[in-house]
C-alpha cells in the first residue's frame, strides 16, 4: 500500500539558498551563478521525483560547466526507518527539455529520475543543488516532506502485580511507554491509555489518561525529556477494586495518525 502524496511540492519560504562554496549566504559575485526556487516532488502513479532549479549566470558566462543536485536524508529518524543510516543518490540536471525538463533554455534546470526509497517511506528527503562555472561553485537546498507514517509503541514498561496498600494509604507505580515514529519524535503529539477497571468501568469517567515526556521525574516519573520514553506516575487507593486491570495504550502523531493499540494487564491483588 503506498502512503506517498501526489505531487508534493516545497517552494517559497521553506527554502534555504546558499552562494558560494562555503555555504555562509554571503551575497554571490558577478562571478557566480545564482540558484533559487529549488523544486522538488515526488509522484506515485510512476514512483519518480521530480527536481528542478532556477539558474541565473553573470553578464559574462553563457553556459555552466555542471549542474546536478545531491539526495540525502534528513534525518536520523528517516534512516531508522529505512534501516540505514546514508542515502545518496547524484543527479545531473538539464535545461534541454529532456529528461524531465520542461521547457528548453528558460534558465530551469530539472531532472525526473525512478525514486530510490522504497515504499512506504515517510519523513523527509534533503536536496542539494550545485552549479560549477568559472572554478566555482554555487548551491542552493530544499527539502522534500514525503508521507506521514503513523508512530509505533515500542514497549511497555509496568508493574504485573499490585498489592494494595494498607488502609488510607497509597501505592504509587510509574507506567512508562517507549515510542518511535518514522518522521521523528517531534512528530508525536500524544500518548495516552485507557484502564479497564475489574468491574468493567473505564477509569478517569472514560477519558484518556495521558503520559509525558517532560523529564519531570517526580510529578510525573519521566527521567529524561524528548527521549521518546512517555511516563505516568499511577496512584493505587487502599480502597481500590481486586482484580485485572487492563490498560490500552495509544500514540497520535501531529498528522493524525495512530499507533496500533498495545494492552498491559495489572493484577490487584489484596
Amino acid at each position: 500500500m503506498r502512503f506517498f502524496l501526489r505531487l508534493i511540492t516545497l517552494t517559497g519560504a521553506a527554502v534555504i539558498l546558499w552562494y558560494g562554496c562555503d555555504g555562509t549566504g554571503v551575497e554571490p559575485s558577478d562571478e557566480l551563478p545564482v540558484l533559487s526556487n529549488p523544486q522538488t516532488s515526488y509522484d506515485d502513479r510512476n514512483d519518480s521525483i521530480y527536481v528542478a532549479v532556477t539558474v541565473t549566470l553573470p553578464e559574462d558566462v553563457t553556459a555552466l560547466d555542471s549542474i546536478w543536485t545531491e539526495m540525502y536524508l534528513a534525518s536520523g529518524d528517516l534512516a531508522d526507518s529505512l534501516g540505514t543510516d546514508s542515502l545518496w543518490k547524484q543527479v545531473t540536471l538539464n535545461d534541454s527539455a529532456v529528461s524531465g525538463d520542461i521547457l528548453p533554455q528558460d534558465g530551469v534546470y530539472a531532472r525526473k529520475f525512478d525514486s530510490s526509497l522504497p515504499e512506504g517511506t515517510g519523513g523527509s528527503v534533503r536536496f542539494e543543488f550545485y552549479a560549477f562555472t568559472v572554478g566555482d561553485t554555487s548551491n542552493a537546498s530544499d527539502t522534500l516532506r514525503l508521507a506521514n507514517l503513523r508512530p509505533v509503541i515500542v514497549s511497555v514498561s509496568a508493574a504485573d502485580t499490585l498489592v494494595l496498600p494498607s488502609e488510607g494509604a497509597y501505592r504509587l507505580d510509574t507506567v512508562r511507554v517507549t515510542v518511535a515514529d518514522p518522521d521523528g519524535l517531534t512528530d508525536i503529539r500524544t500518548v495516552n491509555f485507557t484502564s479497564l477497571k475489574p468491574d468493567s468501568a473505564l477509569a478517569n469517567n472514560g477519558d484518556p489518561l495521558p503520559l509525558a515526556d517532560n523529564g519531570d521525574l517526580s510529578g510525573w516519573g519521566d527521567e529524561s525529556a524528548e527521549d521518546g520514553i512517555y511516563s505516568r506516575i499511577t496512584p493505587l487507593p487502599s480502597d481500590a477494586l481486586t482484580g485485572d486491570y487492563i490498560y490500552k495504550f495509544v500514540a497520535r502523531d501531529f498528522g493524525g495518525a495512530v499507533s496500533d493499540t498495545v494492552r498491559h494487564t495489572v493484577v490487584v491483588v489484596q
